[in-house]
């Protein structure tokens, strides 16, 4: 895949008329592409079991297992969100598998975030961060 630079308008001008989680290469796909609107993005995601997680590294150096589950928490609203490391490293949630943190929990909570500064490992209670540190 190739990589575009954008500017700050035409970013705002994406996430503006973006559908539900659309990336912004949806939304370009969308609106250049199929003027009809016929177009059904591709999932953000692709799942293989030849292509691992970016959590098999931290599988792999035994800080966390297949298995261990991650959270997030969001005390004002109430909520808890989790997922679970699987063995090649992705990550399942109620929603689907994601190669990525970042993209597993945006698409649990409706928004960007990043994954590896918000999922906590729950067995060591510490960030994905910080265990990669």
């Amino acid at each position: 895949m190739r990589r575009i630079e954008i500017d700050d308008e035409v970013y705002a001008h994406l996430e503006e008329h973006a559908r539900g989680f659309e990336q912004p290469n949806d939304v370009l796909r969308r609106r250049l592409l199929e003027p009809t609107g016929s177009f059904r993005p591709r999932p953000a995601h692709t799942s293989s079991s030849s292509v691992p997680g970016a959590l098999a590294d931290l599988i792999a150096k035994g800080a966390i297992n297949p298995g261990d589950t991650l959270s997030h928490v969001q005390v004002r609203k109430g909520r808890k969100f989790s997922g679970v490391v699987e063995g090649d490293g992705w990550i399942k949630t109620e929603v689907d598998r994601y190669k990525n943190p970042s993209p597993a929990l945006g698409q649990l909570l409706g928004t960007s975030i990043n994954g590896w500064a918000n999922w906590t490992h729950d067995a060591s209670g510490k960030t994905l961060g910080r265990l990669s540190s």
